[in-house]
């Protein structure tokens, strides 16, 4: 395609008034937009221009403008790193919309059958002196989500949410400043190595082995076999889903690879890992307790022995009684 249909094009579009793009960056836009590049970002002449603040209000500014897709992204994928304690990331090959509705339905109703199983495993609750039950905690089943992400804007959240100072004066997580303080770190995230290509992740509210269990066995079965009556959406889309690790815990936690992903799966749930834990923390205990008193009854038994040894009353008492006659059969 000529340039000229680009230039035409470009001078033919109507920017924002308060946009300070070039008129070369629009046709460079317009020529990534048509040939269909992955990256159609047009460049900006300065990132921290007034656009980056919302007119009368006095939120520091961002790294882009605020009222950006960029922006929005940026945000949502730091509260998502701070917040999710357990992370599954995968792979997806062109991974249709129909196929993501279809896998989301099914990712929900399987999570509905675990969290009905975890409640009939678990003891019911005891009211209060007031006769109260206390209220239960939000199925684990309906906090899991699946998304697909931006990986470049993901790359840039995932340094700042880790890198970023706790005790950094700055604005904003999205701003200038925090951009500045964590761009010495790009590609040093463990992490950063499985944002290649098309990627999604799988967001968990808790550690939680029967739930991850179920979605491993779900979207990344070890043999492709599916009941019958499986939408085929779902079997077309569960078949461009590849599985590459997990991230554990908020900031800070370690990426895992597929093998240690697994073995979390046969911890089992976390009632029985409190009733395991509690029976460890008992049995060291007593262990110690044993362990402490084994001295203290040698020593007395020998003090005991000597005792008699050197006591005259002692052994004549034992004397007179003498050897004690078998019981008679």
């Amino acid at each position: 395609m000529p340039p000229s249909i680009f230039l035409t094009a470009a001078a033919r579009t109507k920017l924002p008034n308060r946009t300070s793009i070039s008129f070369r960056d629009a046709c460079y836009f317009i020529e990534t937009f048509v040939n269909g590049g992955q990256r159609c970002y047009a460049s900006h002449s300065n990132p921290h221009s007034k656009t980056s603040i919302p007119p009368g209000s006095n939120q520091p500014p961002s790294h882009r403008p605020y009222n950006s897709r960029q922006t929005l992204l940026h945000r949502t994928y730091i509260s998502l790193l701070r917040s999710t304690p357990l992370m599954v990331v995968f792979q997806h090959n062109n991974l249709r919309a129909n196929e993501l509705v279809a896998i989301r339905r099914d990712l929900k109703f399987a999570m509905a059958n675990v969290d009905a199983q975890v409640a009939a495993s678990q003891p019911a609750p005891i009211p209060d002196e007031d006769g109260n039950v206390p209220p239960q905690p939000r199925p684990v089943g309906e906090q899991v989500k699946i998304m697909v992400v931006n990986t470049e804007l993901f790359s840039a959240s995932l340094r700042v949410a880790e890198y970023l100072p706790k005790d950094s004066k700055v604005g904003s997580s999205s701003g200038p400043e925090a951009y500045d303080m964590t761009v010495q770190h790009r590609g040093s995230h463990p992490m950063e190595a499985l944002l290649v290509g098309p990627v999604g992740v799988i967001q968990f509210p808790t550690v939680s082995p029967p739930h991850l269990l179920a979605v491993l066995n779900l979207l990344f079965p070890e043999k492709a076999t599916f009941r019958k009556g499986t939408d085929p959406l779902f079997i077309s889309g569960v078949s461009k889903m590849l599985l590459l690790g997990a991230k554990v815990d908020k900031v800070g936690g370690p990426t895992i690879d597929t093998g240690a992903l697994k073995h979390i799966t046969s911890l089992g749930d976390l009632v029985t890992l409190r009733g395991q834990l509690l029976g460890l923390m008992q049995s060291a205990g007593a262990g110690l307790v044993a362990t402490l008193q084994s001295p203290v009854k040698a020593l007395w038994v020998t003090m005991d022995g000597r005792r008699k040894m050197l006591d005259p009353e002692s052994q004549k008492s034992a004397e007179e009684e003498g050897p004690s006659d078998p019981p008679a059969a």
